[in-house]
């Protein structure tokens, strides 16, 4: 079946039904004449790196029989699914429609992380019937009720006012039955879902199949449910017909997800208002999008657009998911990658909002990170929980072509702080940007072990010694190592990697969308990976474990003046061991480091700091 507008009314869709891969019928609306044309049935490739959606709110219950789909048809969404899934205001209750769910009988949702796409499953028993067949319209239908009940399972109808149900029509729909199908009796639906998605609306695709208890009768490729607000509703921040949001403890949200997801990949104009001045240029300041995306709701109204009071304070959340991909990845423990992404997501989206996302509307408009400085001061497990970012505009400054904001952050769960710093971003246009030149004034300085007269003695780092991390925070995975045991500035121990840049690399495509840049974060997170190499390299730990820790309280800074763009080739990074220090039973190891890009120093990092607890494995010297 293949869904796309009619040329007669916008409402209405032209449907290709196949029977074993052979068109049927093509139908206005649900009926009409027969047409003979083939299509193939399209093929899906399973995503190497599946995308981690969200829910909006963590479901009560995982299988609703017939007696909780009839409460949840009637708009009982807190009794069926739990209390995070109450709206706001009443606002955000789906339409009532007592026969929504009037096709399904037993129905088994699964979330992010199960089904062939790890996007999720739904299973689900259709209501036995008075012994007619079921026409292919029927399991169209029941297929949408299925991922209806879906899309309020993952609580996506809490970002939208007056949330309405509708087909997804943005891609092709394909229907398959068999001729030799006999659509009677008990039918059994699986929907192993595509896509899930808050943008352009929230929605949910899922190629669906239908079995009779001997086989699969029917499939349905990419079709989908979409939430859409009533017409002529106003979605921007803040506005009086919006769905609300409310954080824990019942404090209403100015922005939220909906708000969040345009900014990382949508219309501006929402994340932002639609009264303000939106430029019309692709390249404008955003959010990372997909799995980078830190940010979920600003709680405090901003200032009015273009005024930036020195000193106010504005407050955002972020819901961490129970296992999320960056401490999976990471060996169960969180990266300072997720730390300092969360903090400046928060900060950029501040700025945006308080109006650096309008200036120069008629000029493409980036934002950089360009320095800061952070403390871990309790290390705390963040899975399940919801992070406070609290945002401090300390200091906004204008300049030709640019503008400049500091910041002060903090972040605390359960209302105790565990991570502060400060950070500099630069709002520029496209020819100021240009004019970077790296860390030395635009002299290409090489890296210490290039500078070295006779070259020391090096070895590559063993795969024993690697950081832990796997997957996308692998980033020692394909680079050639050098280390030097009482290498460096100081003597104490010297890595230098080196790896080409691939212009595929996962967050190339988050990071931002029309403007792709490697994440400062990932440089430093390279770097420390880097330090617990040195460690473990130089025989400061012999064992398996102790892991190396952050040193709580310990001030991190760091200075960016360039950018790793997929075009650039290559990147090498080196660290120094500056200290080890034996005290407390166990070692403080401190080190900095620098990231080049085709020979122009870009990134430096100072005060790295880790701490070794104490081991017999361990050893060390002061």
């Amino acid at each position: 079946m293949t869904a796309v507008p009619s040329q007669g009314r916008p409402d209405t869709h032209v449907w290709e039904v196949c029977h074993d891969g052979l068109p049927l019928a093509e139908v206005s609306g649900l009926s009409g004449p027969l047409a003979l044309s083939a299509t193939p049935w399209p093929v899906r490739q399973l995503p190497a790196q599946p995308r981690q959606f969200r829910a909006l709110a963590q479901a009560a219950r995982h299988r609703l029989r017939r007696a909780e789909l009839d409460r949840l048809s009637n708009g009982d969404l807190v009794g069926v699914l739990g209390a995070p899934f109450g709206p706001g205001d009443s606002s955000t209750i789906p339409d009532r429609t007592a026969d929504a769910f009037a096709l399904l009988e037993d129905v088994v949702l699964t979330g992010t992380g199960t089904g062939r796409y790890r996007q999720g499953r739904v299973t689900a028993t259709l209501r036995s019937g008075t012994g007619e067949p079921v026409t292919w319209q029927t399991l169209l239908f029941a297929a949408w009720q299925a991922l209806h009940v879906h899309a309020l399972h993952q609580g996506l109808h809490l970002c939208l006012p007056g949330p309405r149900p509708a087909p997804w029509t943005e891609e092709p729909v394909h229907i398959e039955v068999r001729d030799a199908a006999d659509l009677r009796g008990a039918l059994t639906l699986e929907a192993e879902i595509v896509s899930i998605s808050l943008v352009p609306r929230p929605h949910v695709t899922a190629d669906v199949s239908f079995g009779d208890g001997r086989t699969t009768i029917a499939r349905l490729h990419s079709v989908g449910c979409v939430l859409r607000e009533p017409p002529e509703r106003d979605l921007g921040p803040g506005d009086s017909g919006v769905a609300q949001r409310r954080t824990e403890d019942g404090q209403q949200c100015f922005a939220n997800e909906l708000h969040m997801a345009h900014a990382a990949e949508g219309d501006l104009r929402i994340a932002h208002g639609t009264a303000r001045n939106c430029s019309a240029r692709l390249v404008r300041p955003r959010l990372p999008r997909g799995d980078l995306l830190m940010l979920d709701r600003l709680v405090d109204s901003p200032a009015e657009p273009g005024q930036y009071p020195a000193g106010s304070s504005y407050v955002t959340e972020y819901d961490v998911p129970a296992s999320p991909w960056y401490i999976d990845e990471n060996g169960g423990r969180t990266p300072h990658l997720f730390l300092l992404e969360t903090s400046l997501q928060a900060a950029a989206f501040v700025g945006a909002s308080l109006g650096a996302c309008m200036e120069y509307p008629d000029q493409d408009l980036t934002v950089r990170n360009l320095e800061g400085c952070s403390r871990l001061l309790q290390a705390v497990d963040l899975r399940g929980r919801t992070i406070r970012q609290r945002t401090t505009l300390l200091a906004h400054t204008p300049l030709p072509g640019a503008s400049l904001q500091r910041y002060g952050y903090e972040l605390a769960v359960g209302g105790e702080t565990f991570y502060t710093g400060e950070a500099v971003h630069g709002f520029f246009t496209e020819p100021v940007l240009a004019h970077q030149q790296g860390l030395d004034g635009g002299r290409l300085v090489p890296p210490w072990l290039q500078l070295q007269t006779p070259r020391p003695v090096t070895r590559p780092l063993e795969p024993a010694v690697h950081s832990g991390a796997s997957g996308r925070l692998a980033f020692l995975a394909r680079a050639t190592t050098e280390f030097v045991e009482h290498g460096g500035r100081y003597g104490r121990g010297y890595l230098l990697c080196d790896k080409p840049i691939d212009p595929d690399d996962w967050f190339f495509d988050q990071h931002f969308l029309h403007d792709p840049v490697m994440p400062g974060s990932c440089g430093i997170e390279l770097l420390l990976q880097m330090t617990r190499a040195c460690v473990r390299s130089a025989g400061i730990i012999t064992g398996p474990r102790p892991e190396p820790v952050p040193l709580l309280g310990a001030e991190l800074r760091w200075t960016y003046r360039g950018q790793i763009q997929p075009h650039h080739r290559g990147i090498q990074a080196e660290v120094h061991v500056r200290e080890v220090v034996r005290e407390g039973g166990g070692w403080t190891v401190t080190a900095e480091g620098s990231v080049w890009r085709d020979g122009l120093r870009i990134y430096a990092v100072h005060d790295i700091a880790l701490r070794v607890p104490g081991d017999r494995s361990a050893r060390g010297d002061s």
